[in-house]
């Protein structure tokens, strides 16, 4: 630039052109960024499960790609007019005299290590969220779901009404039904259920309040999730009784007795640690019915994987939804039984139609989509913030060895050893990295309160994933170090003495 002034060139002309050399880069970043983000939306949509996000599907905006481009634009500009101006304003006699080469001031070195800090920083704060993510999703996947989720294939059935009468038809299709299903060759039990576990049937909550003594305030009302099901559902799910009876036939409705099943957080919730057998429940909604307890089972993760829901069972002989699940048990593969299942249903009326088929380990797999698709989300941001820290460290080194050429050719000229050149460079980096991950780890604990709505069994502040994020930074940072550390180590003391 000094000999382009010396020639004639005008500042103005240098700054145009550095600006247009900063924006070309900008450019060319950004236009990388619009592939990887056009691959990415199609292996968004080609890979997540439906029903995972709140759209149909991830499309590109145009909207967004127009702020994409002049946040690209505005970044070139920016990033680019100060080295440009300090550039086109260089004394032209003092660059000259030195050989062309520029000189980094204290307050430019300054700002390099600081931007170099900060992405280190951030790269950390964004580690840190992937990895409590991560620890969360493989709790998830070993989570005690308290039914069997292999051998399961599931579907729903809607028969019309006006056909099948819920108090009456309905009831006597469905046990028809399950009597075939079970007669299937390879088949151990099936049952139906208003919403199998983690499914998309009907089930709903609603106010309960005890009848007996209770554990609670008088009159508390507690909202259960409650469900309608068959005989021999708990069985043919895996769900332990542990108290009392199974529904039977004979639980029919008036006069017969009115009764329920309950899980065993709904009985401590209601009683403690008192027998729940025979004591009573009113709904809310029709408190004159009162419901006799006649079993408790095990708890259940029915709506999502992070938890156990207190819940309710009825009878289908109670009631009956116009949309039921039936789930059918066999000790093979279970996709290999839905053609004899369909010919079942289509034998008892051929204009019947399975709707949702889908395995249990599908409907699981689903409810595992969403923590999975925010773990690799975060996950990716944090690489790709790593890569660029590592790179930004990399690159203030480098150019700081670079412009301090002769510095550290005098010092190997006074008897300084390579192997001190070595540490220096490599203590000057490491000092800019531990304080950009000392403050990244300040911003993780920040973030892992605003995580702890997203991450099951893991503590917001986990020791062990803070130090490993900490020392895995660490170890990026000292590789990122020591390429301009061993080039430094390296320099010819009378080759960097002839730039003096």
């Amino acid at each position: 630039m000094a000999v382009r002034t010396a020639i004639g060139a005008r500042r103005s002309r240098l700054l145009r052109q550095l600006l247009v050399e900063s924006l070309v880069v900008s450019m060319t970043g950004g236009l990388g960024g619009f592939l990887m983000a056009a691959w990415a939306v199609r292996t968004i949509n080609h890979v997540l499960p439906p029903g995972t996000l709140p759209i149909p599907a991830v499309r590109m905006d145009g909207t967004v790609l127009w702020f994409a481009l002049g946040l690209t634009i505005v970044t070139g500009l920016l990033f680019g007019t100060a080295p440009a101006w300090r550039t086109a304003r260089v004394d032209l006699n003092t660059v000259l005299q030195r050989g062309g080469r520029g000189s980094a001031t204290h307050v430019s070195a300054r700002v390099r290590n600081l931007l170099a800090a900060a992405e280190l920083a951030l790269a950390t704060v964004l580690l840190i969220g992937a990895g409590l993510l991560i620890e969360s999703l493989a709790n998830l996947e070993h989570v005690r779901l308290g039914f069997k989720s292999q051998g399961l294939i599931t579907f729903q059935l809607a028969p019309p009404t006006a056909k099948y009468p819920l108090n009456g038809k309905a009831q006597q299709l469905y046990r028809e039904l399950l009597d075939s299903l079970e007669a299937i060759p390879g088949v151990d039990g099936a049952a139906v259920s208003s919403g199998v576990p983690l499914g998309a049937g009907n089930y709903t909550t609603h106010p309960v309040i005890t009848t007996e003594q209770s554990v609670l305030p008088p009159n508390t009302a507690v909202p259960i999730d409650w469900r309608i099901v068959s005989p021999g559902y708990f069985r043919t799910m895996g769900i332990p009784v542990l108290r009392g009876r199974d529904f039977t036939d004979a639980d029919g409705p008036a006069p017969a007795p009115p009764v329920t099943i309950i899980s065993q957080a709904t009985a401590r919730k209601f009683w403690g640690d008192a027998d729940p057998l025979g004591r009573t429940l009113r709904r809310s909604a029709d408190p004159r019915i009162a419901f006799t307890v006649v079993g408790v089972v095990g708890d259940v993760r029915s709506t999502a994987l992070r938890q156990e829901s207190p819940a309710l069972y009825y009878p289908m002989s109670w009631r009956l939804w116009p949309l039921m699940d039936v789930v059918v048990e066999t000790n093979h593969r279970p996709e290999a039984l839905l053609p004899a299942i369909r010919q079942r249903v289509h034998e008892l009326d051929a204009e019947l139609a399975l709707a949702n088929v889908r395995t249990m380990e599908a409907w699981l797999s689903n409810s595992a989509a969403q923590p999975r698709f925010n773990t690799v989300l975060l996950s990716a941001f944090a690489f790709v913030a790593l890569l660029i820290a590592s790179i930004g460290i990399y690159g203030v080194l480098a150019y700081s060895v670079a412009q301090r050429t002769g510095e550290i050719g005098v010092r190997m000229a006074l008897g300084a050893s390579p192997r001190g050149v070595l540490q220096l460079i490599v203590g000057e980096g490491m000092k800019v990295a531990l304080i950009g991950i000392g403050s990244g780890l300040l911003g993780g604990l920040a973030l892992g309160r605003a995580l702890s709505s997203l991450v099951f069994d893991v503590p917001v502040r986990d020791p062990a994933t803070f130090l490993g994020v900490a020392a895995a930074l660490a170890g990026v940072a000292f590789a990122a170090c020591a390429v301009p550390a061993l080039r430094a180590s390296r320099v010819d003391p009378i080759v960097a003495l002839r730039y003096q």
